[in-house]
């Protein structure tokens, strides 16, 4: 009697466990830590393709920046340029949009006309917080800013 006892609950247990395993193996939800998303992942690819015509998507993750959710979109442009783009997984909205321009940088920086200090300046005046990070790139200063 014992061991029809041991048996069974051997045999539960294994069944059990592997319900558990199947379920965690298909579990695929649109969320993130619990939070959901209003937009699908296919509605956020469409809205990338929207901003960048011709452009064949690589892969799509999701991220957390701050309290909003993201949808980060890589793709490639029918020119053959790396690019990725942020779409707001519950407004659509496009929050960011990089391109990998592949130019000689040296030659594009050449021609900018102030100084980094300036481009820190004024990134004060226009935006709020405390700047991280300032880039020269492509011709152009990036400066990225923290707010709380």
């Amino acid at each position: 009697m014992k061991k029809k006892l041991i048996i069974g609950g051997i045999t539960g247990a294994i069944v059990l466990g592997g319900a558990f395993g199947v379920n965690a193996m298909t579990n695929h939800s649109d969320d993130w830590n619990g939070q959901d998303a209003k937009l699908s992942q296919d509605e956020a690819e469409k809205a990338a393709k929207e901003e960048l015509q011709g452009l064949t998507i690589d892969k799509v993750e999701k991220d957390k920046e701050g309290d909003r959710l993201i949808y980060e979109v890589e793709g490639t442009t029918e020119d053959g340029k790396e690019s990725e783009i942020g779409i707001d997984a519950n407004s659509g909205e496009v929050v960011k949009s990089e391109r990998d321009e592949d130019s000689e940088e040296s030659e594009n920086n050449a021609d900018v006309k102030i100084s980094k200090e300036k481009a820190e300046e004024i990134a004060k005046k226009e935006g709020k917080g405390q700047v991280v990070e300032v880039e020269l790139d492509d011709g152009h200063y990036e400066v990225e800013m923290k707010d709380g």
